[in-house]
């Protein structure tokens, strides 16, 4: 461009220069965008990792809620695969007890530890998870202790054990106290239990999930950090997705603002060449 054309063209330095910045604005909304996708997903998965289904509570004291409630929430948690929230309604002396055919789970297992190993073996090791619960009743033995039982009918998809059925007699004792209803006592009893994988000779065992021959052994896995690739990555996936996509739109939405279009025009007839 000669110094004559730029004579009748006073603007076109200005554009050049403004041209410019708006390349280096393009080159850092790259990084820009990647780091609200990582701040992003980061803060989701510290805020979903730290949160937990507690038990229903009001405080201690006189119970305002019923233990049916209590006990819609425990098999929602079960249904919802949740370890963490079924865990939290046993009280740190909680003792259960299983029985029947269990596929080889059959025990008496003594607090929240050993209970968070069973169900992180078998309720952790569902991709889905459907039960419902029949025959409700309960007994009164004061404002703060009331014992419950129930049947629990059970289909499963299991990552072990293939499709799983079963029908679960429970009977709980259900104490007030530590900021609501609490599980001390607890029998699951199993009338009937099938496994897909067991008839169709995929596995022998009698033990339905290998994991637990572990602990049978005198070992010590820790199956709850055991839960499955998408149960961790899941989450920080979704929100790495749905920043992805804001930073998308946030881009284009600036790009293609009123002020910005007349820029980009501008920018074009000063690139394009004079007729």
């Amino acid at each position: 461009m000669s110094i004559r054309s730029l004579k009748y063209k006073p603007n076109v330095l200005l554009s050049v220069s403004k041209a410019r910045r708006r390349i280096g604005v393009s080159k850092l909304a790259v990084p820009v965008a990647l780091v609200v996708i990582l701040v992003v997903a980061g803060a989701y998965v510290f805020l979903t990792g730290n949160s937990t289904t507690s038990p229903i509570s009001t405080g201690n004291g006189t119970p305002t809620v019923s233990v049916q409630s209590a006990v819609e929430r425990l098999v929602q948690d079960i249904n919802d695969r949740n370890v963490d929230g079924v865990v939290a309604f046993y009280s740190p002396s909680s003792v259960m007890h299983w029985s029947g055919n269990t596929g080889g789970l059959s025990g008496l297992y003594n607090g929240p530890a050993n209970i968070r190993l069973i169900y992180a073996t078998t309720v952790g090791k569902t991709t889905k998870m459907d039960a419902n619960v029949s025959g409700y009743a309960e007994k009164p033995l004061s404002t703060t202790h009331v014992n419950a039982t129930y049947v629990i009918s059970m289909l499963a998809n299991s990552t072990v054990a293939g499709i799983l059925t079963a029908n679960i007699s429970v009977s709980e004792e259900w104490n007030w106290g530590g900021g609501g209803w609490q599980i001390s006592k607890e029998n699951w009893e199993y009338k009937y239990f099938d496994s897909s994988w067991i008839d169709s000779h995929i596995i022998s065992s009698p033990t339905t999930f290998p994991q637990w021959g572990v602990m049978k052994a005198g070992g010590n896995p820790d199956l709850v950090s055991e839960k499955s690739f998408e149960w961790h990555v899941g989450p920080f996936l979704a929100a790495a997705v749905y920043a992805f996509l804001l930073s998308i739109a946030f881009i284009l939405a600036m790009r293609f603002t009123p002020r910005n279009r007349a820029r980009v025009r501008q920018g074009e007839q000063v690139s394009s060449p004079p007729s």
